[in-house]
């Protein structure tokens, strides 16, 4: 039987430029210093990206977010044995390049080719152009499930036949604009994030970008599989969570059944854990509700990586994937070790009872765009 393959992987974050070294980092509990940036007349940490990036020569196309995600597509292995006629593209961003935008149009000097940088879509046609796809290319931009909701795409172009592989996954750069926006909210941590402590506290933004290459076909041994993926909406609030999680544990759920999968089956849980009181109250709601007092191991992994916006799904699923591959027992280390008053069910631990064989990766935006992946390991 046929299922949808993760054939590669090429992630790049602040705290690693790949899945094996982001992986190893948040096993080992390894907090690499936090990048600066100015918003509100303040200095902020953020999950900045050091390492060089390759340089774009079309300037439609030269923005950072484009530029983190060339640095996943050199990277990205197997695409010669793709036809670009059954290649597709499908994309994942918040920002794209909104921060290129603004910087011309505060110099007074906005371009046609700066309109093309702003609109979302510039990054899918990127990717197409740079590697020839021919196939379907296009962007979901949701907030924060951007990139996840990315993935649940390219496997239904997959399924459809639409497609013989898709390159899947997303990038954000950080963004002036979007920083601004959150400090306006009062989301915006000034130390480093702390999940699920419910302390007031907020995000650390983050960039870095994450691409997958998937294709159909029967697995083999040790092959990493989208088994499952659901989507739903709260329709609650633009920016606030529906407090319950009922569309989020609606969307688990769907990612269970499409897997054919119960709860109990499910063996580590990267949360979506941004650090902000209403979203963490939120997900552990929901994670109550689908796995009651029987929760598996769980952590949120933006402390180490920043809040990468429309990219964090596909980064953290790509962890996700690594820790599949490494097939260890040494999971994820949460930064809080103790869950809140009133969640004992929330499992912090960062040590796994039995073979790791199937994760849930949780993404829950603004506008209560909920997406939830399950990635599991064929024996």
């Amino acid at each position: 039987m046929e299922s949808i393959i993760i054939e590669d992987v090429q992630l790049l974050c602040h705290a690693g430029d790949s899945a094996e070294s982001v992986l190893q980092a948040v096993q080992n509990g390894t907090l690499t210093p936090l990048g600066q940036v100015s918003v509100g007349g303040q200095t902020v940490p953020a999950g900045t990206v050091a390492a060089p990036l390759p340089i774009i020569e079309h300037a439609a196309y030269a923005t950072r977010t484009n530029a983190l995600i060339l640095h996943c597509l050199q990277r990205l292995k197997h695409l010669s044995n793709v036809s670009p006629e059954r290649l597709g593209v499908v994309m994942g961003s918040s920002n794209a390049g909104i921060e290129e935008f603004h910087n011309a149009l505060q110099n007074n000097s906005v371009t046609a080719q700066d309109w093309q940088r702003l609109e979302p879509g510039t990054v899918s046609d990127f990717v197409a152009a740079y590697t020839g796809a021919k196939g379907p290319a296009f962007t979901l931009s949701t907030a924060c499930s951007s990139s996840a909701k990315a993935l649940a795409a390219a496997a239904r172009l997959l399924e459809a036949g639409i497609c013989d592989a898709v390159i899947a996954g997303g990038g954000d750069a950080l963004c002036r604009f979007a920083l601004e926006g959150f400090h306006a909210l009062q989301l915006i941590a000034k130390d480093r994030s702390e999940p699920f402590t419910m302390n007031g506290g907020g995000i650390n933004h983050g960039e870095g970008a994450a691409l997958f290459l998937l294709t159909k076909r029967a697995p083999k041994s040790g092959d990493i599989i989208l088994s499952g993926y659901g989507e739903t909406a709260d329709a609650h609030h633009t920016t606030t969570p529906e407090p319950g999680g009922k569309q989020a544990a609606r969307a688990m759920r769907q990612a269970l059944a499409m897997a054919h999968l119960q709860a109990d089956d499910i063996d580590y849980i990267n949360m979506h854990g941004t650090g902000t009181d209403a979203n963490d109250l939120m997900e552990m709601n929901a994670l109550a509700e689908v796995f009651g007092t029987d929760c598996p191991p769980c952590s949120s992994t933006k402390p180490y990586t920043g809040h990468t916006l429309g990219a964090a799904g596909a980064v953290e699923a790509g962890i996700c994937v690594a820790l599949l591959r490494a097939n260890t027992g040494h999971l994820p280390r949460s930064t809080t070790q103790t869950p809140p008053p009133g969640f004992p069910h929330i499992n912090l631990s960062a040590t796994a009872t039995r073979p790791v064989k199937h994760c849930i990766s949780n993404s829950f935006a603004f506008g209560g765009n909920n997406c939830a992946l399950i990635l599991s390991r064929h024996d």
